[in-house]
């Protein structure tokens, strides 16, 4: 009997040293465990945190983006206004370069014209200076040979009456009249030339108005 619980107790105190021992291993197996949850949480908040971190980038890059696109829309909406003002002003300037060539020829035709009229102008001063000069002239020499002939017919004096003196000084007056009206023809022609030569050198955007010769001038 009592061998029987020798024989009982030792199993039981073997029975509790193995239990001791297995619940030391699991001890230490649970601290391990728990040390390896504890790196595994930190690993998941690092995780969680990398993961916030990159969705935020994210966002940022997506933010960007779309200021990127609408940079984009901006930049091609003046690119397209440029080109469609670029249009509008090449249409202007070819319709200005068509309107100074129209009124190029119509100031070269105007010129051409105003110079016909000045040329014929000029022709009929010089014929009615001549014509003029040529009428006083004849009436004044017609005069002073008339008085001529009375002064021969009278007889020879000592003295000269006065008024047979102012005769031949009327008659010279009338030659020397003659001769400035000649040359005084000269001049006139010259201011003709000169506005010509003006009208020529004046530019051709100014527009020339055309005018008939005086009626004064006609011949």
């Amino acid at each position: 009997m009592d061998e029987q619980r020798r024989i009982a107790c030792a199993e039981v105190e073997r029975f509790k040293g193995d239990l001791k021992q297995q619940s030391n291993s699991s001890m230490s197996k649970m601290r391990e465990f728990e040390e390896k949850i504890s790196s595994l949480i930190k690993e998941r908040d690092q995780m969680i945190k990398h993961r916030d971190s990159a969705v935020e980038e994210a966002l940022l890059w997506r933010t960007e983006l779309g200021k990127a696109l609408e940079r984009v829309v901006i930049m091609e909406g003046a690119v397209f206004r440029a080109e469609e003002k670029a249009k509008v002003t090449e249409a202007e300037a070819e319709a200005r370069i068509k309107e100074a060539a129209l009124r190029e020829a119509a100031a070269v035709k105007e010129k051409q014209e105003l110079l016909t009229s000045l040329n014929m102008l000029q022709s009929q001063l010089k014929r009615q200076h001549v014509s003029e000069a040529k009428q006083v002239f004849e009436e004044k020499a017609e005069s002073c040979s008339s008085n001529n002939a009375v002064n021969n017919n009278l007889p020879e004096t000592k003295h000269m009456d006065p008024s047979e003196e102012n005769i031949d000084k009327a008659c010279l007056s009338v030659s020397s009249a003659v001769a400035r009206d000649i040359q005084a023809t000269e001049p006139t022609m010259a201011d003709v030339r000169e506005v010509s030569s003006g009208i020529e050198e004046s530019s051709l955007d100014i527009p020339i108005q055309q005018e008939g010769p005086s009626p004064s001038h006609q011949p």
